[in-house]
Order: structure tokens, then C-alpha cells, then sequence
């Protein structure tokens, strides 16, 4: 199975937050990284929302409908 690997930086553009609040989250867990070198990786999977983009587009969300 192949993991997409994203950088903190990466993950902050994508949450439309800043970096250190992408490390703030690492630290307190609610994200899960792991650690290669100095560098934190984030699977991409494992960023909030990321079911939301994997719908076609036109589906609605499950929150939505009910």
C-alpha cells in the first residue's frame, strides 16, 4: 500500500493554517506524524477533511443531507 507522505509545510497550505500550528497539533496528537530525520511527515490521509475531497464532485457530504 503506498502512504502519501506530506511535509508540515504542505499540510499548513492544505489546512489553510500556519506551520506551527500544524506542529502544535502533531504535539498534542490529534494529528499523526511521524518523524524521518529532523524533518515530520503527515499521511495524507491523516489530514482533517481529506474524505471530503476524495468525493466525486456534486456528491454532498454525510453531514450535509442530514
Amino acid at each position: 500500500m503506498r502512504d502519501n507522505l506530506v511535509t508540515v509545510r504542505e499540510a499548513a497550505n492544505y489546512l489553510r493554517i500556519s506551520a506551527r500550528t500544524v506542529y502544535r497539533l502533531i504535539e498534542s496528537g490529534q494529528i499523526g506524524a511521524v518523524r524521518i530525520g529532523k524533518q515530520w511527515r503527515i499521511s495524507a490521509t491523516d489530514l482533517p477533511g481529506q474524505e471530503t475531497l476524495a468525493q466525486p464532485s456534486g456528491a454532498q457530504s454525510p453531514q450535509a443531507t442530514a
